[in-house]
């Protein structure tokens, strides 16, 4: 079973599900896929949707309503993917933007899908002043960081989390970005593996088979510490013991020059 941290499955109120018939099709997809809990997480502050911690209160207990009614037995949980600008640790202070979970512990933090903001360091580091830990929302499909992962080994060395989207370890989003996907987990880089779904077609709340793929590429230990423990522990307001995943890493193999070299 697994808990995915990361979907748009509010009707409306972003560029994910459409309708209340669309959500309860996309909770249903997420149920069947062995999803027990989904952190419903709206864009707030990319410049196009304002999803202010109040409307994700109000859209999230208008799902439970409907879910219930519907007999589907999936949890939903309030959260938020927050765009990394210069606004936000001001935001996350007042309160006016969501956490996950809302329980003030963890932030799902966006960036551009080409570039790393200007000042990127500078806002997660005030971000984590407040005591919160930023997830970063799939850097793998993001250009830069493609080009420079060791820019997010930087802020994961600082002690943020990496999120990566399951579809992109199966390939949906081409294979410059599954070989990235590869990469970041295989470093130890990617912490948590979310569906970040948008429709009940393919861009579906599905984690399975990503799951199935990070195991395939490291360990079942791995793919269970991204889909279910790391997730559990942040929908519970615990940090995450990272060291555990240091561990179950499986060692590079030394190339042969390498070898004859030490």
């Amino acid at each position: 079973m697994s808990i995915d941290l990361h979907c748009h499955m509010l009707p409306g109120i972003d560029d994910g599900s459409k309708s209340m018939t669309q959500s309860l099709a996309m909770a249903r997809i997420a149920v069947d896929d062995g999803i027990r809990v989904s952190v419903l997480t709206p864009h707030h502050l990319n410049g196009v949707y304002s999803n202010p911690a109040t409307r994700v209160h109000q859209a999230v207990g208008e799902m439970r309503e409907a879910l219930f009614e519907a007999g589907i037995g999936l949890k939903v949980l309030p959260g938020s993917e927050l765009h990394l600008v210069p606004e936000l640790p001001e935001e996350l202070a007042a309160g006016r933007a969501m956490t996950l979970a809302n329980l003030g512990k963890a932030v799902l933090v966006e960036l551009p899908v080409h570039t790393v903001p200007m000042g990127a360091e500078f806002i997660l580091e005030q971000i984590m002043t407040q005591g919160l830990l930023p997830v970063i929302a799939h850097p793998e499909r993001n250009s830069q960081l493609r080009q420079a992962p060791d820019m997010l080994a930087d802020w994961i060395s600082m002690g943020c989390l990496g999120q990566i989207t399951a579809q992109s370890c199966t390939g949906q989003f081409g294979p410059q970005v599954r070989q990235s996907a590869k990469q970041m987990i295989q470093r130890g880089l990617i912490h948590i593996i979310a569906s970040d779904a948008h429709r009940d077609r393919r861009r579906i709340p599905q984690i399975s088979e990503g799951r199935a793929q990070v195991a395939e590429w490291t360990n079942e230990t791995i793919a269970a510490l991204l889909a279910e423990t790391y997730p559990e522990n942040l929908i519970n307001g615990e940090t995450p013991d990272t060291q555990l995943l240091t561990e179950a890493l499986p060692r590079q193999r030394k190339g042969w020059w390498r070898r004859l070299t030490g």
